[in-house]
């Protein structure tokens, strides 16, 4: 979180030398004084169930360790608004592509066969269904907003994926894209609505789960999305979250075999 926060700093201080940035302020934070969780639980145990222990564990030390107050709450059109999404950034995908493609005729030339599938079907999208899921959008928001007027500081927390990870089906996938598109639309059963409705959002590893194939555990990640603007405090709930791995997850913090410390090496060749 330390390297996070480092990172975002830098990244969210307006450039003085540009006169539009040096126009407006970093993000600041809330500071509302509350610690509290939404939970839309029809939708949060959407997730497998070797992924809910996991971040119900994390949540219950949240609650019980470190005086966090959850709340039920809920959002409608989900599934809708998942659909919605889909084909909003696929429309757009297609109309950048076509304008920057090499060959009008061959537009799709550089994708593999999966994905001219997809762009070539959202090419074929109505503008009336373009304009309804920016209309769904807005409601999403205004629902969005009523929820943070309501619990002031509220962070809504779910699963990152619904899955432990996503296990390669074939040798092809490594070389010309895994081109599942049911587990695509599954992996990002949560993570659409923040890219959606433009709201911050952080994920945090709340454990491990052993791999489907090969060897090794896998990461299971619970996600937190803040109001616009509180990108402060998804960085508190996120030093927080790190104290569930390092001290109340059993295991603690887990590292791949491969894993390399370039900064001990940078030190060694500095000497």
């Amino acid at each position: 979180m330390s390297d996070l926060e480092a990172a975002y700093r830098t990244m969210a201080k307006p450039n003085p030398s540009d006169p539009v940035c040096s126009l407006f302020r970093a993000p600041q934070p809330l500071q509302s004084g509350r610690k509290i969780l939404g939970v839309y639980k029809d939708w949060f145990n959407r997730g497998e169930p070797s992924v809910l222990e996991l971040c119900n564990s994390a949540l219950d030390y949240y609650k019980n360790t470190l005086g966090y107050e959850i709340v039920n709450i809920e959002i409608p059109y989900i599934p809708e608004g998942q659909i919605a999404h889909a084909f909003t950034i696929l429309t757009e995908m297609a109309i950048r592509l076509r304008c920057k493609a090499a060959s009008e005729t061959d537009w799709l030339a550089d994708l593999n066969p999966g994905n001219k599938l997809l762009l070539a079907v959202a090419d074929q999208t109505p503008a009336r269904d373009y304009l309804l899921g920016q209309q769904l959008r807005n409601l999403l928001m205004q629902h969005l907003a009523f929820l943070y007027k309501t619990h002031p500081g509220l962070i809504i927390v779910t699963p990152t994926t619904p899955v432990p990870g996503w296990p390669i089906a074939s040798a092809t996938s490594l070389t010309r894209g895994i081109q599942d598109g049911n587990m695509s639309i599954r992996n990002m059963e949560y993570v659409w609505l923040a890219n959606f409705c433009g709201n911050p959002a952080i994920s945090c590893p709340v454990g491990y789960v052993e791999a489907a194939k090969g060897k090794g555990n896998v990461p299971v990640g619970l996600m937190a999305m803040g109001e616009w603007g509180a990108e402060d405090d998804l960085i508190a709930w996120g030093k927080d979250c790190e104290k569930w791995l390092n001290n109340g997850y059993a295991g603690g913090r887990q590292r791949p075999e491969n894993w390399v410390d370039v900064l001990e090496l940078s030190q060694g060749k500095a000497q």
